[in-house]
Order: structure tokens, then sequence, then C-alpha cells
């Protein structure tokens, strides 16, 4: 069992009913974070099978030493509560980051020539893959012509860096069977984009290519899901990760209901059968997808409370549902209160507001919490109505979340502080990482940017709900870890550049411990989990991060840079080098 007996012993000593026993691992002289407020920090901490059986002293973790533990001496290194990621598609991410990767490329014609070159090196694939390639540094959007320069022999399929949008050659249209009047999913948002003279261009827009995709033979889930995951994992843990919610699992079957509920159904599978293995890495909480622009809310809640009744333990649970509502602001898809600057365009919704209510109502009527990609104010809106009438209503869901959270206008930002309604959000897409701050400056104006754009730190400031996380695959692989949102959110700065200067200009950065609150405690609420992770308490599990230096010494621009020596999940470690 989880839980045992605690007692107080002193103002810095907190011990199970178990410290008779020896522990079976001992942290000690360690510079210990609890990130819990009515003991903010110790000196060590023991384990006992998968609980945490002791937080306090070093001294007082001496009588818990036996033979058999193992004693880490940390010698003022800091020990923290897993980190918890409130939004990464780790499950799946991989389809959508093989072949070629664009991200950085600053031209169409430096595109072509990675995308020839690795053509021409990879003779035996029969599709050409691609990832990363942002419109917004090439000044325009590539088109059909351009990718058949670079290779007409195949289908190429080329996904954007937020992986909505891709750019196909004439064989990708051709494999794909897509007809040249091919009717838009819905204008606006899923479309593909069309010259002049109504001819498709080469850009699928907002997942319109999707059934193009799967036709062409791009996407084999029973095949590659696995190495998929596995890859994913690995490099998660290995950044102090102990537990991720997996906001819909981000396959390219997402707009269509019947597809996309058949790969839940095996993705769900597979991950039963890791748990049941005792090989699951990181407690995974997933929502099911509602993208599909003819869904029916009813049809998506009972979808999802079936999946529940089997999928319903710490380590692996149907957590609720995503609404995926919209595009993205990059793309000027998302919906928007106003148009965008320089047109008269405010986006629009494949999902409006009318279903996202009906959601909320059903799902939290039911007990289950709903999170909606709320990219665009128009969206935050809708969302906010939604989540305030279930709340009205008496339904007692208190981790609905707004995921994105990017351009929030006064009201509804009121409204989120006001109802404590829980935000997730990604600081590398608001700040100069790739472009970013740029596109916002474009498509959004100075005025809306600064009054607007990039709000969580000041929920942050004042101890509101938000999660900080890294979105993969929208951002690669390589930026999962969570001390890399945190440096960015203590700096608004991309960490990867030296040059980088803090953006938005009225922001201010949020604090250290904020922070690390965004990638622990509060985050582990969002699961309704902040009685069982995200702090070191006794009778919690033991789920835990030890670094190589004291993270309240490190200056805010080298959080980054601080090395994981060991990640401990369910009492086991799942990542260790150096300790």
């Amino acid at each position: 069992m989880l839980r045992t007996a605690a007692v107080f012993l002193s103002p810095l000593v907190f011990v199970s009913a178990l410290s008779a026993q020896s522990a079976d691992m001992v942290f000690t002289n360690a510079s210990v974070l609890t990130m819990s407020d009515d003991n903010p920090t110790a000196e060590a901490v023991a384990v006992t099978g998968n609980e945490i059986t002791y937080v306090g002293d070093a001294a007082g973790a001496q009588a818990l030493i036996g033979d058999n533990t193992e004693v880490f001496d940390l010698g003022g290194d800091t020990l923290l509560p897993g980190f918890v990621s409130g939004h990464d598609h780790l499950v799946a991410a991989g389809w959508n980051s093989r072949g070629v990767s664009l991200f950085g490329v600053e031209t169409i014609e430096e595109a072509q020539r990675m995308i020839r070159e690795y053509a021409d090196a990879n003779p035996d694939e029969d599709i050409i893959l691609g990832y990363g390639f942002n419109r917004n540094n090439f000044g325009r959007w590539p088109t059909k012509a351009e990718l058949d320069e670079a290779v007409s022999d195949r289908p190429a399929f080329i996904l954007d860096y937020t992986i909505h949008d891709v750019w196909m050659n004439s064989a990708a249209f051709e494999a794909g069977e897509v007809a040249p009047d091919e009717e838009d999913q819905v204008p606006g948002v899923m479309y593909w984009q069309r010259d002049a003279d109504g001819n498709q261009t080469g850009i699928g827009i907002e997942f319109q290519w999707a059934g193009a995709y799967l036709k062409a033979g791009a996407w084999n889930p029973s095949e590659d899901l696995a190495q998929f995951q596995q890859a994913n994992y690995a490099a998660a843990v290995a950044t102090g990760m102990t537990t991720v919610h997996v906001p819909l699992i981000a396959m390219p079957t997402v707009t269509d209901a019947e597809l996309a509920a058949a790969d839940e159904r095996l993705a769900l599978g597979y991950l039963k059968g890791l748990e049941d293995a005792g090989e699951l890495d990181m407690r995974t909480f997933i929502a099911t997808a509602y993208k599909d622009p003819t869904g029916d809310p009813a049809a998506v809640v009972e979808h999802t409370l079936s999946l529940r009744e089997t999928y319903d333990s710490d380590m692996l649970r149907v957590w609720g549902i995503k609404i995926h509502p919209e595009g993205n602001w990059g793309s000027m898809t998302s919906w928007q209160l106003e148009p965008y600057e320089g047109s008269t365009s405010r986006g629009a919704a494949a999902i409006e507001g009318e279903k996202i209510m009906a959601t909320y109502m059903l799902a939290n009527a039911a007990g289950i919490p709903v999170g909606t990609h709320v990219d665009g104010s128009q969206t935050v809106r809708n969302t906010v109505d939604a989540i305030v009438a279930a709340k009205g209503a008496g339904f007692d869901v208190s981790n609905n979340v707004l995921h994105h959270y990017f351009t929030v206008a006064d009201e509804e930002h009121r409204r989120v502080i006001e109802h404590g309604i829980m935000v997730n959000t990604t600081p590398a897409f608001q700040s100069s990482w790739d472009g970013e701050d740029q596109t916002a400056l474009n498509v959004l104006g100075r005025a809306r940017v600064e009054a607007q754009y990039a709000r969580y730190a000041s929920l942050m400031a004042l101890g509101h709900n938000v999660s900080i996380s890294a979105d993969v695959p929208s951002s690669p692989i390589d930026m999962v870890a969570p001390l890399f949102s945190v440096e960015i959110a203590m700096t608004l700065q991309d960490p990867m550049n030296p040059d980088s200067k803090p953006f938005p200009l009225s922001r201010k950065p949020a604090s250290l411990m904020e922070s690390l609150k965004a990638i622990t405690i509060y985050p582990a609420a969002q699961q309704a989990m902040e009685d069982k992770i995200g702090s070191i308490k006794v009778g919690k599990y033991a789920d835990l991060v030890v670094l190589d230096q004291d993270i309240t010494t490190v200056a805010p621009r080298d959080i980054s840079d601080i090395k994981v020596l060991g990640t401990v999940m369910d009492g086991r470690f799942t990542h260790r080098d150096g300790i």
C-alpha cells in the first residue's frame, strides 16, 4: 500500500511508521526542495519500496540505514520531486520527426538542398519525410513546385515545426489520392492552400493532409509505435521526468473520430502491456482526442468513459478529453476576438462554442476533466464560458485545463484567476526560439503582443496553477527537459541562443520556485495526483530527481545546463548517470 501513518517529530523531521525498518534508499546531505509549503526544505529523504518514508534532517536519516540500504551522499546537490510534464505527446511522437530536420533553416533554397541530399542518400525509402520547416523564417509558404525540384520520383511529406501543416510534392498528392477539387474539411481551419486561380499550392493546413498521408502509406502504428514510445520515454526520464500528461496521442488519424479511437485503443493496449510487465518508466495520463469537426460530444464522452474503465491506475490512466478546436496563431488559423494584423480574418474553429460547452457539461457531469487547445482569444473565451457554466451547474471537477494560453484578452484573464482555472503553456513558443517572437509580432502586432500574449508568468506570480512543458513534437525531443522550460520562464529567453533577448518586453519573468512548482506539484494537481506525487512528503510515491548541483545557486541562464544524475520513479531508478 502507498499510505502509512506519519509521525511528526520536529520542525525538520517527518517519518512514517515504516521507519522501524531499514530503508531501501537514503538520500542525505542534500538540498531538498520538497515543493511542500508546510515543510519546504530538508536534508535527507528515505525511500522504502515505492514510498517516501522519511523527510527531515541528515541525523535522523542515519537510523534508517541498514546493511542493505543504498546511501547517496549528495554533498549539497539538489533533490526534487520527480518532474511532471503537463503537456507532451510522448506516446506516438516520432512519426512526425522522421526524415530530414529543417528546424532553424532560414531559406527555401536551403530546405530544398537538404531535402534533395536526404532523398539522394536514402534511395530505398519509398516516401521522403521531413519536419520542422518554419514558413515565417522563409518569409512565405513554400510550394509544391519547389518541393518537386528537390524530390520528384517519390512522394514527399514535409511537416512544419508545429506538425499541424504539411508541404507536399506532386507525387504525394498523387499517392494520397487528392483530387484537384477536393473539398476542405473546415474552410479557414482545415484546408488546402490555393493560389489565385484555385490550384493547390502544395500546403495542407491543420491536418487537411492527414487522409493523403494515410493513403500514401506513411502511417504504420502497429509497426512503429513501440520504437517511438521507447525512444521518447528514454529521452524524457533522462531529464528527470517521472510523469507525463499526453493531451491526445497526436497521431495523423486525429481528425477522424473512428480512426483515432482505434489508434487510441492500440496505444493504450501497448502501454498496458508495459505496465503489467513493470516496464512503463513514467506515469502516463492520457486525454482522448476530440478534433473531428463532425464529432459528437456525447460520443466522445462515452468513448472516454469506456476506456477509463480499463485504464485507471496511478501508472496508466485515461485522464479525460482533449478538445482541439482550431489551428495555431502562427498560421493565423486559431480563432481570435479581433482580426490578425494586416488581415480581415479572425481565424476560425472546427469545433465551436456550442460543442465545447456540451463537452464540458457532459464530461464534468460524469466526473472527468476536459482540456482545450486555446491558441486564440475567441477560443479562450468559449472555453472559459464552458468551464464556468459547468462549475455553476455544480459539477465538481477542479482540474479542467486551458492548454497553450497564448493570446488572452483582459476579461478572460481575470475570469481564469477568479475561477482558479488551471493552465498549461510552453514558454519556448512565447520566446525568440525559432523566430517565434517575430512571428508573434507579424501576425498579432506589437500592441496585442504586449497586452494579450504570453501572460502565463503573471499567473505564476499570483500562485495560480500553471504547468510548463515542451509540447513535443511541436518542439523537438531535445527540448523536452523540464529545466529547459524553467529557464525560459525565468528569463523569457531562448536557452540555446546566447544573443536571445527577453520577450515580450512587458512581461516579468517567473521566480525559481514558481517555475519549479510548474513542473512538479501544479501539473500533479492537473492530473488529480497532488496527494500522491509532485512534492516530497512522507506517504507519497517515491518519484524523485537528483541534480548535480544546488539549483538555488545557479544563474537563471544556466538552469537548462544542470545535469540530472538520477531519476527515481515508483521507488526505482529509471535513469542513472553519475549517482
